[in-house]
């Protein structure tokens, strides 16, 4: 069964006798609001500066999930590792509303929008954005600086590096909330 954590003090309850030894590693600078859910049966790790939102899913079902630093991660969004291969996500990501991630390899500073999903098997670089609603099937690679977006899914390089303001404004407001 999977360990449970005290939702109100984002700490893992004590296992059972019969419970498999595992870690759960929030860093103190890491903040989980109380109703995440973060059902693990294998290590979840996330780094300094993350924010987890009301009503996330963090699922380690069949494998560890390591969350980097300074992500943003909003409310509804399932991050699922559904197999026995460490799931990865880099830091300074943002995953709004509604998106689901079930990818074992996502880079560093990619915006998610909303409800867009990244299948097991696929993998998202570093500089992407994913647009809303966009799916990324299984074998699918977005390679660095990437946009994907539209009904018919399309793809355009990022000439420039992309200006992420909106996510440090994003998680400096939610810093000023927490202090």
């Amino acid at each position: 069964s999977a360990t449970s954590f005290c939702l109100h003090c984002v700490r893992p309850r004590p296992p059972s006798s019969s419970a498999r030894a595992m870690s759960k590693l929030i860093d103190k600078k890491a903040m989980v609001a109380r109703r995440a859910k973060l059902k693990a049966k294998f290590d979840i790790e996330i780094g300094a500066g993350t924010f987890i939102h009301n009503d996330c899913q963090i699922l380690a079902l069949k494998g560890p999930i390591y969350i980097g630093s300074g992500n943003l991660i909003e409310e509804q969004v399932i991050i699922r590792n559904n197999t026995t291969t460490p799931m990865i996500i880099g830091d300074h990501n943002y995953i709004e509303v509604g998106a689901r991630i079930e990818s074992l390899k996502i880079g560093s500073r990619n915006k998610f929008e909303c409800k867009c999903s990244v299948a097991d098997g696929a993998e998202v670089g570093d500089d992407c954005i994913i647009g809303a609603a966009v799916e990324i099937c299984s074998g699918d690679v977005v390679e660095d600086n990437f946009i994907i977006f539209g009904s018919k899914q399309e793809r355009r390089m990022i000439k420039s590096k992309r200006n992420l303001s909106d996510v440090k404004a994003a998680l400096a407001a939610l810093k000023g909330m927490a202090g």
